[in-house]
């Protein structure tokens, strides 16, 4: 966390820190990346004081299993839509849990976040995300 505040700062150094108003383009992230910081300090030095529970090892499923639903939604929207893209992305996702993986509740959630998906951004929202794949219009 401290890092990624430190890159942060890096980031906005170009950016005007303070305005006429007070506020300029560069405050809100300087103020969020020193926080980062902070908060970043302080979990590393409570984490060095307290004793906890050993880690467990690592499993490289989950990060493979969200990692692939998002590189399958960013290669099949723009082709597929929503309507056809949701509900394999949400099955592959789910894929990273740990216990047992349930195919029915699964699909049961998929159709539910992608319907509501479908209503929410190109419907409410007015976002231009394809609802329908390219061949069906």
């Amino acid at each position: 966390m401290v890092l990624i505040g430190v890159f942060a700062l890096y980031l906005v150094k170009d950016l005007p820190a303070a305005g006429r108003v007070g506020f300029a383009s560069g405050t809100a992230p300087r103020i969020f990346a020193y926080c980062l910081i902070g908060l970043g300090l302080a979990v590393t030095i409570i984490g060095w004081l307290n004793s906890g529970p050993r880690l467990e090892a690592l499993s490289i499923r989950g990060p493979v299993a969200i990692l692939g639903s998002v590189l399958f939604f960013a290669f099949s929207i723009r082709t597929f839509g929503l309507a056809m893209t949701g509900i394999p992305m949400v099955l592959i996702s789910t894929a990273a849990a740990q216990e047992r993986y349930r195919w029915k509740e699964a699909l049961i959630f998929a159709i539910g976040i992608t319907a509501f998906c479908a209503v929410l951004f190109p419907i409410a929202l007015g976002q231009p995300i394809p609802l329908w794949p390219t061949f069906l219009r």
